[in-house]
């Protein structure tokens, strides 16, 4: 798929998970970093900026990180609608995510539903299961309504997206199943 058209699809929630990590990095509370998609660049202007290109290999997750020894991974997705379609959920970040889980770190999403302007840590479980309803013939998409049963709230703190609470709150879940 062209650079081009495909669009800003996550630009205001990773910009403010980008201005959390920044924070939290300052703080000394955690260190998530965004990793860069490499692109394949093939039209460059006279200024330098690229016109056109490719991706070069697909993307992993859009963060990687320590947040007090706990190993992270997470993507940011946001919509405009009152549900995410499974089909945002890649296969490829899915088995990254599991990879990861398997070797003691966290994996999840934070997702941004717009015409609520609520926030939410989505376990990675959940999408997983999701997507397992849907292949057995069930809902192709995770609703808000799922999320609110079953993803935790993210709060603001000084004007900031802050993720951290729902991390432990999702550590919280993550004991009480394996007790």
């Amino acid at each position: 798929m062209a650079w081009r058209t495909r669009g800003h699809r996550g630009d205001l929630l990773e910009s403010l998970i980008d201005i959390s990590n920044d924070y939290y990095k300052n703080k000394g509370i955690a260190r998530v970093d965004k990793i860069s998609t490499p692109i394949k660049v093939v039209e460059q202007n006279s200024k330098g900026q690229i016109t056109l290109g490719y991706f070069d290999k697909r993307s992993t997750v859009d963060y990687i990180g320590l947040a007090q020894g706990i190993p992270l991974c997470f993507d940011a997705k946001e919509t405009w609608q009152n549900y995410f379609s499974l089909a945002n959920f890649h296969d490829h970040q899915m088995d990254y995510m599991k990879d990861f889980k398997k070797q003691g770190g966290l994996s999840f999403f934070l997702v941004y539903f717009k015409k609520f302007e609520t926030f939410y840590l989505l376990p990675f479980e959940l999408v997983e299961e999701q997507i397992k309803k849907a292949q057995a013939g069930g809902r192709k998409s995770i609703s808000h309504e799922t999320c609110m049963e079953g993803a935790i709230p993210i709060g603001f703190l000084n004007n900031m997206l802050h993720y951290l609470p729902a991390i432990n709150a999702y550590l919280d879940i993550l004991e009480a199943k394996e007790d």
